[in-house]
């Protein structure tokens, strides 16, 4: 039986990659990533998601994809026919970001999730801190690099690649009908580009390729794309002009080695780190050292020397934004941005942050680097693997990559059946 192709998410929208791949009664699940809306968030702050309720509010409200066989019973509305059985099912998650993991703790018992055995420790460690998945870890397998899982007729091959969180794979998927490559999350301007060009290497001559496009629907890129590098030397630099005063962080603690440059560069300046709770226990599960909680630090030390420490509040929630009015707060105090919560311009969260900001005279200073592909990286990448087929998702731009001499560009229908070559395929009536 031949195989096929379904895309279960990321289509049309940035986030949300849910690629499936079925031959015969075994399916392959390329990450299970939490839809992001395209308009309004209905779970946005001030609203708290129901636990026992988490799986089956998402479903009513079209914020999860009603995928046959795949979902937890007890996590369903009684009489739901998702809970009925569906066809051997693996998932393979290309890393420990929400948009592509956010819904492996909905899955039936039994469903293996397959990952870099860095996502795993990442993943495992915020459950740990507190703030696991909804539903609770699956049962993770960690896949070593380059190592296969053979699944039914399928075979499945991880390929790390370079991205803002260790443990960013690519996945090379073997069928009857030739290969199916997919990127995860990619990026070329980071500290490990060989690893994305070695995914290029792998993929090179496939089937199909589905690619993520971030990129394609941004504005172009004012000047030379921001490399870590910049990031390092612009925390340095803003430490050193504020002297003397507190400096307030928001960077994303899931990127470990950003964490572990910031803690070495803090300490040069004469600096402590001071992170969050759960935060905190979410860097020592993972073996940083010299991580400091703040409930062991304390907002009169803070007081009595402010410029010997960096403050990374915890506002996921923002529900402690009011805190921010007790922090000793001198004419150099900066917020460094780093691409930390909220996560920027298009959050729901976003305007009340940066209006306490203004409120308090906090200036704020992005200092991050862009996590993915530029448009142009996209291209040569693209141009670099030459697929007979070419699949951009996780872009709300999918008509913008333009592969040339040769590739077929499909822009793929929700949840509609395609054969490796991008050719619909019809269903037959029951």
């Amino acid at each position: 039986m031949a195989a096929t192709v379904e895309f279960w998410g990321g289509v049309g929208v940035i986030g949300s990659s849910k690629v499936l791949i079925t031959e015969g009664d075994h399916r392959v699940l390329l990450d299970f990533g939490l839809d992001i809306p395209r308009g309004t968030d209905l779970f946005r702050p001030p609203v708290v998601p129901r636990p026992h309720r988490y799986l089956a509010d998402r479903l009513r409200v079209g914020a999860a994809p009603r995928l046959p066989g795949v979902y937890d019973p007890a996590m369903l509305e009684p009489g739901d026919p998702l809970a009925q059985d569906g066809p051997a099912t693996a998932v393979f998650v290309s890393h420990a970001h929400i948009d592509h993991c956010g819904l492996v703790g909905a899955l039936r018992p039994g469903i293996e999730v397959h990952a870099a055995p860095e996502t795993v420790a990442v993943m495992r460690a915020l459950t740990a801190a507190g703030d696991g998945l909804p539903g609770g870890d699956p049962d993770w397998r960690p896949l070593a690099e380059e190592e296969s899982a053979c699944f039914g007729p399928l075979t499945v091959e991880r390929v790390t690649v370079d991205h803002d969180v260790p443990g960013a794979s690519g996945y090379l998927v073997t069928t009857s009908d030739g290969v199916l490559a997919f990127t995860g999350d990619i990026r070329f301007h980071g500290r490990a580009p060989e690893r994305a060009w070695r995914l290029a290497e792998r993929a090179a001559g496939c089937e199909m390729f589905v690619t993520e496009g971030t990129a394609l629907g941004l504005p172009v890129f004012p000047g030379p794309v921001r490399t870590e590098q910049d990031v390092v030397r612009d925390f340095a630099a803003a430490l050193e002009e504020a002297r003397g005063d507190l400096v307030l962080l928001a960077m994303y603690p899931r990127d470990l080695e950003r964490v572990a440059e910031f803690i070495e560069v803090a300490g040069a300046a004469g600096r402590k780190i001071v992170w969050g709770e759960a935060v905190a226990v979410f860097l020592r599960e993972l073996g940083v050292q010299d991580v400091l909680a703040f409930s062991e630090v304390g907002l009169q030390a803070l007081k009595d020397d402010p410029g010997g420490f960096v403050y990374q509040p915890d506002l996921r929630d923002l529900r402690g934004i009011p805190d921010l009015a007790d922090l000793p707060v001198g004419e150099r105090t900066v917020w460094l941005h780093a691409n930390g919560e909220p996560l920027g311009p298009f959050e729901s969260r976003w305007p009340l942050f940066t209006e306490w900001l203004d409120v308090l005279g906090i200036p704020l200073r992005r200092i991050g680097s862009f996590g993915h592909a530029t448009a142009d990286d996209l291209h040569t990448l693209v141009h670099r693997v030459a697929p007979r087929t070419v699949v951009p998702i996780h872009t709300d731009a999918p008509e913008r990559l333009h592969p040339v001499a040769g590739p077929v560009r499909l822009l793929p229908v929700l949840a509609q059946s395609y054969d490796l070559g991008g050719h619909p395929i019809e269903r037959t009536p029951k």
